[in-house]
């Protein structure tokens, strides 16, 4: 999906990621919502030869989440040559922060295009009447390949019972690793990192020895990686997201899908303990809740001895981007994920929509259809331009002549054009064969609650985690047991018990539609 840590986890501030997890991370197709009146689709018929009508030259806009880079550019440049002689259509990107992606569908504004994801409230934004409904004659007649591709790849852009993006046709697995200081493990004689106890003997020689170093240098949004590698090595996920910090919890192997209190749960609470103790050793710095350097950015300055990737091929992107860096570190890659299972993420992790108050959402949507299947299109939006930002060999592995393309469009990425580097870490292919052998498919990876009826409980619950989770997750508290008995009384004082049930019911008839 992404290659590098500041795409492949999006979501990286806190509030964003408490939002989505609180109000669910994909989407179901419960029955029950009806769509607001400026909604409903609206297709211009196609002509008599079957073929939408593009003698009309149509510009569109399109807003994307990207970090900003001059590569927008030239993917704005490259994209408008092609679509110009195709269909006589051109686009114009434009990038915004996450907070002012909110701020532009909540005020309603005009748009053709936008990214979108599960993270980002894909659900309860297409509920709220932003984007336009997508139906079935719309795809056929202007959509024609995304209309035939297999329906378990678009069946998340369904939000009850109807089509309001288009997911991106890409197999993502929830399969975190950490990049490590090779030359720090070998001075030291550490132990190869198999487990979070392997890891805190590293740290630890990290920071008895190396002053100028933080072990472990979490910044302020990077809080949640900590009970995701906890939550990801001990089979226990939210309802619906692979990563979450929720209150609630299950137990993967349980059949019954009994909810439990993540804090009543005796693995968790020992956790807690732990990661305590690593920040009384000083494995993070004393103001990393204030933090605002990422940890990757940490390591690349050479001011932690630990990094995280959310992918694969990210790691790999990142072991090369460090190597020629600093060829010294010998830099080691390995599964944060220790044991269990491995989730994949719902296909509504990376989406694409059409704005409710688009006037040319035919174009758009014809759009979408050439970069989510025209191989020409959908490498250029993922990959860049061929000799600039990328070269392929004889065999068409692919390799990056410089820095990573900063232009891509995440929410059309597709299995079929994904390209094979051409040089790989050493256990790169160690690393893809596990986190496929280790697959198993989650029954609930597009179930989303529906916070219609308890948006005021879940908000109070999103604001909790942020006073009180944060600090108990990152060790931050003086009595682990106390702290975790005052947030569980602030958690009941603010319905939580309204919000399992909820969960409850829904994820109940959620299972029920899905059999």
């Amino acid at each position: 999906m992404r290659r590098h840590i500041s795409k492949s986890i999006p979501c990286l501030t806190v509030s964003l990621l408490m939002v989505a997890l609180f109000t669910g991370c994909t989407q179901t197709d419960n029955k029950g919502v009806e769509s607001t009146p400026s909604n409903k689709a609206s297709a211009t018929p196609a002509p008599a030869s079957g073929k939408p009508d593009t003698s009309k030259p149509v510009n569109l806009t399109m807003y994307l989440t990207n970090p900003k880079s001059d590569d927008i550019q030239i993917l704005e440049d490259e994209l408008n040559k092609m679509l110009k002689q195709d269909i006589n259509t051109t686009v114009k990107i434009s990038l915004l922060t996450n907070d002012a992606y909110k701020l532009m569908l909540t005020s309603g504004e005009d748009f053709d295009l936008a990214y979108s994801a599960s993270w980002l409230n894909y659900a309860d934004n297409a509920r709220k009447g932003a984007f336009k409904e997508i139906t079935p004659e719309m795809l056929k007649t202007y959509a024609p390949l995304t209309a035939i591709e297999e329906k378990a790849k678009l069946s998340s852009g369904y939000v009850d019972g109807k089509m309001f993006g288009l997911p991106a046709p890409i197999t993502n697995y929830y399969y975190n690793l950490f990049l490590v200081r090779g030359d720090l493990m070998k001075k030291y004689n550490a132990p190869d990192i198999k487990s979070l106890d392997d890891l805190g003997v590293f740290l630890d020689a990290v920071k008895k020895n190396e002053p100028n170093i933080i072990p472990f240098n979490l910044g302020k949004n990077d809080s949640w990686m900590l009970p995701a590698v906890f939550y990801g090595s001990n089979d226990i996920t939210a309802p619906g997201a692979a990563n979450s910090t929720s209150p609630i919890q299950l137990r993967k192997g349980d059949n019954s899908l009994k909810l439990n209190y993540a804090l009543d749960m005796p693995e968790v609470v020992q956790f807690l303990k732990t990661m305590k103790d690593w920040k009384e050793k000083g494995f993070w710095a004393k103001n990393t809740l204030a933090n605002p350097v990422s940890i990757g950015d940490s390591f690349k300055n050479g001011k932690s001895a630990v990094s995280f990737a959310g992918t694969v091929d990210g790691a790999n992107a990142s072991y090369f981007d460090f190597a020629k860096e600093h060829p010294d570190w010998d830099v080691r890659v390995f599964p944060a994920f220790f044991k269990g299972s491995v989730d994949a993420y719902s296909y509504s992790n990376n989406s694409m929509v059409i704005g409710a108050k688009s006037k040319n959402a035919e174009r758009a949507l014809m759009v979408l259809d050439l970069l989510r299947n025209n191989e020409k299109y959908n490498v250029l939006s993922k990959y860049g331009v061929e000799g600039k930002h990328y070269t392929l060999n004889a065999e068409g592995k692919i390799s990056y002549p410089g820095p990573s393309f900063q232009g891509g469009v995440w929410g059309v990425s597709n299995d079929k054009f994904i390209k094979t580097p051409a040089v790989t870490m050493p256990n790169y292919a160690d690393l893809i064969n596990d986190e496929k052998k280790r697959y198993k498919a989650n029954p609930l990876v597009d179930f989303v609650l529906n916070t219609k009826d308890i948006s005021d409980v879940a908000a109070n619950i999103a604001n909790l985690y942020t006073q009180y989770g944060t600090p108990l997750f990152m060790g931050f508290v003086d009595d682990v047991d106390k702290a975790a008995e005052t947030y569980k009384q602030k958690l009941k004082e603010a319905g939580v018990e309204k919000y399992v049930d909820a969960t409850k019911a829904q994820m109940d008839e959620y299972m029920k539609n899905h059999k």
